[in-house]
Order: structure tokens, then C-alpha cells, then sequence
């Protein structure tokens, strides 16, 4: 945690959520942009070599998406891809990331030329993203009775693109459902290995974070404070501007300090791996 005025921020703005239950793909389509009160957020793309593979490109169609996150074929929803699902199966991953929030209140606050560029560094750097992980996929399935860790053929994914926090605070941010299948050598359709993405969040936000960065100064010549946990935010947007359009970071800051205090006050002690649990946060 760090930040003046007791702004408090995240040292992993790219979060991985598992999504199980049958309502995963749903909430994509329905339930998330009613967060946002917007109804001129755009449509989510698809992204990956599976995607393709499955007849889906360009902009997300509902049903198409729903049959995907469900294990179904979007082109035959009658037949599963792999193994049929229950109620405890993994569904997908959700690897949303977040802009730092001088880079959303620069595109808030910006011309039109402006948050055009805003947005198309955002876009190239979650494309960088997903196309990483993409290329590092894999599955696992047996060979010869062992266990063998295979390279998947591509992956099957939907970026979401938003831009408020739910406290409609400028937040850019992009939802990267990843869908819990992916074709193996062999053909068939299995799981995505998740430890891929679910280990190493910080290289995930590393990775985001440097793309993004390099894609501003490009097309903007935006400066840039040093680094914190390779995290930066624009050197010339002021502190105060920053707190100001935090109200739901430091509503929860509020309320991670309230925790705390108690913690302590009951444990008689500062627990330092709760601390380090909750500043891995991300809000988004």
C-alpha cells in the first residue's frame, strides 16, 4: 500500500478470477454491463486460435458466447466440446486488467484525439496480454499412463471492455474471459491448464503494464513516474486529480484499515501476511 492522502493502491492491477457455475457466461452478457449503468459500453471481441477454430470472430453474440463458457459447440449447442460440465466444473478465467488511473482520468478528461489514443494503447496492451498467453497455453492429458504437459492449439477468449468502476469513477479496464477449453494435439477438447495464469498475476500486470506504457509514449509522449512494483502512473496528471476519482479505492482503503485495526486489536498483533494478502487487492 502507498499513495498520499490515504489513497490506497494496488501493486497487481491484473486479477484472475476462476468462474464455475452454470450462470458464468451469463453474467458476461447480462449482469455485468448493469454495473455500469452504460448502455454505450461496447460489445466484447473474441480473441484466439480457438475461437476460430470455433466459428467465432469479431463481436461477441450472446448465445454464441453463453454455449462456449457452457463446454458447448457455439456452432452445434447440442454437443459438448469435452467432457460435459456440473455444477462444480471450472467454466473459465477472468483475467481482468486494469489501467492505472492517471491513464483513466487522462482518457476521461481528454479531446477525442485523445482518448482514441488512450484507448488503442489500453487495446494493444490487452491483445499483448492475451496473445502471451495464448502462446504459452497448454493442457494436460495422459501419455503411456504418465501425465504429460502438452502445448494447446490456441485458446478461446472475449475481451470486455469497460470504463467506470462501479462507483462510475473513470476505471479503464477490460474483462479477458478465457474459456476452460483448448484443443489438444490429439484433437480432442480439454481443459486449459489454469496454473498458467492463476501463479503469476504479477507477471500478467507486468506484462499489461509495460505494453501499456510503451503504447502511450508512443502516440502521446506521455511522461511517467518510476515504477512501484512495475506499476507506474503518468508523471504530469496531479495527485489530488488522482484522489479525487478514487472514491471506491478509498472507500475500500476506509474499510481495509478498519479490518485491520480490529485485527490487531483482537490478535494483540500485526499480522503481516494478512496485510500482504489484502494489499494484493485489485479494484476494479
Amino acid at each position: 500500500m502507498h499513495g498520499d492522502a490515504g489513497v490506497w493502491r494496488c501493486v497487481v492491477t491484473v486479477r484472475v478470477t476462476t468462474l464455475k457455475g452454470a450462470d458464468a457466461g451469463v453474467y458476461y452478457v447480462e449482469q455485468l454491463p448493469n454495473y455500469y449503468l452504460d448502455s454505450g459500453e461496447p460489445r466484447g471481441i473474441w480473441f484466439g486460435e480457438g475461437a476460430r477454430q470455433l466459428g467465432v470472430t469479431g463481436e461477441v453474440e450472446d448465445e454464441a458466447f453463453v454455449a462456449v463458457m457452457a463446454g458447448m459447440d457455439p456452432r452445434r449447442p447440442d454437443r459438448d466440446l469435452g467432457r460435459h460440465y456440473d455444477d462444480k466444473s471450472v467454466r473459465g478465467f477472468d483475467v481482468t486488467a486494469s489501467a492505472p488511473k492517471s491513464v483513466s482520468v487522462l482518457w476521461a478528461l481528454g479531446d477525442q484525439e485523445i482518448r482514441r489514443a488512450v484507448l488503442d494503447a489500453h487495446d494493444t496492451a490487452v491483445r499483448e496480454l492475451a496473445g502471451w498467453i495464448e502462446a504459452h497455453a497448454h493442457t494436460r492429458y495422459r501419455i503411456g499412463g504418465e501425465v504429460a504437459v502438452v502445448d494447446a492449439d490456441g485458446i478461446v477468449a472475449a475481451a470486455f471492455r469497460q470504463h467506470t468502476s462501479r462507483a462510475l469513477d473513470p476505471q479503464l479496464h477490460t474483462h479477458l474471459v478465457i474459456a476452460n477449453r483448448v484443443k489438444s494435439p490429439d484433437g480432442r477438447w480439454l481443459a486449459l491448464d489454469g496454473r498458467l495464469i492463476k501463479r503469476d498475476q504479477q507477471t500478467l500486470s507486468a506484462l499489461y503494464h509495460v505494453a501499456l506504457r510503451a503504447g502511450l509514449t508512443a502516440r502521446l509522449g506521455v511522461r511517467w513516474h518510476q515504477p512501484e512494483h512495475r506499476i507506474s502512473e503518468i508523471a504530469d496528471v496531479p495527485e489530488a486529480l488522482l484522489a479525487e476519482f478514487s472514491t471506491r479505492t478509498a472507500a475500500v482503503a476506509r474499510r481495509i484499515d478498519d479490518k485491520l485495526d480490529r485485527f490487531i486489536e483482537t490478535m494483540g498483533r500485526n499480522h503481516s501476511r494478512v496485510i500482504a494478502r489484502y494489499a494484493r487487492m485489485s479494484i476494479t
